[in-house]
């Protein structure tokens, strides 16, 4: 963990845009920490933080809708009390006592399946609708067909938006990831020369590459064969599946 005053000097001393002990504050400071803020939110997007990934086991609906309700509202049956997730990294259908992953598509190609066919693919899209106090956003996950069993969703979650006084709490292994996103994004930032520009891209694109060695193990697998093995026919079997 770092704290986000600690980070923001280190990133402004890294840049030699203040001299080493010299305190950064006012509009300097607020603006490197909106930078920061929105760094956190590119690297959490873009599956850089690991830490943030999380599942949500949702109705076996072809149509599931992620909102925060009110108080005192009764969910329908496709409906999930949450929310809604920015990104969805993947979907899943349970068969047995294992999950079969299903495959991004969009609604051109999805409108083409009879939907009574068994789900193979998802699309994730947001809206908004009308509440007693204004609107709320809604997401919708869509499938192509029916999943026959619960859905698991692995998503990306939100990150909390950080204060100067505020304290990061993410693996050391993470601070030089976001010192070199920092000082990449106040280069651009501030207008520094391209040097300066090419750089921290170059420091950044070198500190993604550790990150991805060093978490390559806690990623979904998304190659090879992931819908399992000779067993699973008997596993299907065991549970009720008839396959």
């Amino acid at each position: 963990m770092i704290a986000v005053n600690t980070l923001i000097q280190q990133a402004y001393e890294s840049l030699t845009m203040t001299g080493l002990g010299e305190a950064v504050d006012g509009n300097m400071a607020l603006a490197a920490c909106t930078e920061l803020n929105r760094l956190i939110s590119q690297l959490n997007s873009e599956g850089f933080l690991a830490m943030s990934q999380k599942t949500v086991e949702c109705p076996p609906c072809r149509v599931i809708k992620f909102k925060k309700l009110l108080e005192g509202e009764v969910a329908d049956p496709n409906v999930v009390d949450m929310e809604p997730m920015q990104t969805v990294e993947g979907v899943a259908r349970r068969l047995g006592n294992r999950l079969v992953p299903l495959q991004n598509g969009n609604l051109f190609q999805m409108s083409m399946v009879p939907p009574e066919v068994t789900a193979c693919q998802w699309t994730y899209d947001t809206d908004t609708e009308p509440v007693a106090d204004g609107e709320r956003l809604v997401g919708i996950l869509t499938l192509d067909g029916n999943p026959r069993d619960k859905v698991v969703v692995f998503y990306n979650s939100t990150l909390k938006t950080y204060k100067l006084d505020d304290t990061i709490y993410l693996s050391d292994l993470y601070n030089e990831l976001l010192l070199a996103g920092l000082c990449w994004r106040l280069a651009n930032f501030h207008n520094l020369s391209d040097q300066k520009k090419a750089e921290t891209e170059t420091d950044l694109k070198t500190a993604k590459n550790l990150i991805k060695r060093n978490t390559v193990s806690q990623r979904m697998l998304t190659m090879g064969t992931i819908t399992g093995d000779w067993r699973s026919p008997y596993n299907d079997f065991a549970n009720g599946v008839n396959i």
